[in-house]
């Protein structure tokens, strides 16, 4: 398996030297997920090594080797493939968190899949290693295939701005162990899931006056959508899985 899946070079890295300040950029490392009826919302991301797509646990349990990716193309043109045609021996060897609701799926990249699919990836040094939430004043943006909206005919996937609401949360979802999150100041939507949570490199307020980042600070991922969390009364703030999860993840494989 570890040999399967070194094959990738700092050639098939997306972004590099700084760049990736752009949603319209970031936009074709997003992948809609099907299944059937069940869709779900992946990344791409690659070291120096091997590449991975990227998603949450629960989304990935209902994926098979028959199931579907689709990456943005040209002029947003749909670009579809079997997750078969991107896994050694068309098994899917998922990596999962041992806390998390993270899961990893290493990418064997052939064929026109792989020419395709190739120029796609985040590296991995743009995901957020620490664990700790954004800053609150800081712009998110969710990025990923809400009910499936933006997936025909004019493929493009959708954004949502949101501000961090809240510090690192221990919380227990229905059924499940408890986990740590941070919470976004709106609810998620179905399709999200497994969607990456962009922190972007503009302006904002955080006093009187208007903060300006440094020019060389970059845009980074720093959470994966679990989904929502809501009540009676109708509130609804969405569940995000810190980056630092999805980073453990990857830095175990093959170990």
């Amino acid at each position: 398996m570890k040999n399967l899946i070194r094959y990738l070079t700092t050639a098939i890295l997306l972004f590099q030297c700084g760049q990736a300040q752009k949603l319209e950029d970031l936009s074709v490392t997003v992948v809609y997920l099907r299944q059937r009826d069940s869709i779900g919302t992946g990344f791409l991301v690659a070291d120096s090594n091997a590449g991975y797509l990227v998603t949450a646990k629960h989304v990935s349990v209902i994926l098979n080797p028959s199931s579907v990716g689709t990456v943005r193309d040209s002029n947003d043109v749909p670009y579809s493939f079997s997750l078969s045609d991107v896994s050694p021996d068309g098994v899917l060897h998922w990596y999962y968190h041992q806390e998390a609701d993270v899961a990893v799926l290493p990418l064997l990249l052939r064929g026109n899949t792989g020419h395709k699919l190739s120029g796609r990836f985040i590296p991995l040094v743009m995901l957020q290693r620490e664990l700790k939430a954004p800053q609150r004043e800081r712009p998110l943006v969710v990025m990923g295939f809400p009910l499936a909206l933006g997936t025909t005919l004019h493929f493009s996937p959708i954004t949502s701005e949101a501000k961090s609401a809240s510090g690192l949360v221990r919380i227990r979802p229905p059924m499940e162990i408890e986990q740590t999150f941070f919470l976004l100041d709106k609810p998620s939507i179905g399709g999200f899931s497994g969607a990456p949570v962009f922190l972007m490199p503009w302006p904002f307020t955080d006093s009187p006056a208007l903060t300006m980042p440094n020019i060389d600070t970059k845009a980074s991922v720093v959470g994966l959508v679990k989904g929502t969390i809501s009540d009676e009364t109708g509130g609804k703030l969405a569940l995000i899985v810190p980056m630092h999860f999805v980073y453990q993840t990857i830095s175990s494989i093959g170990k």
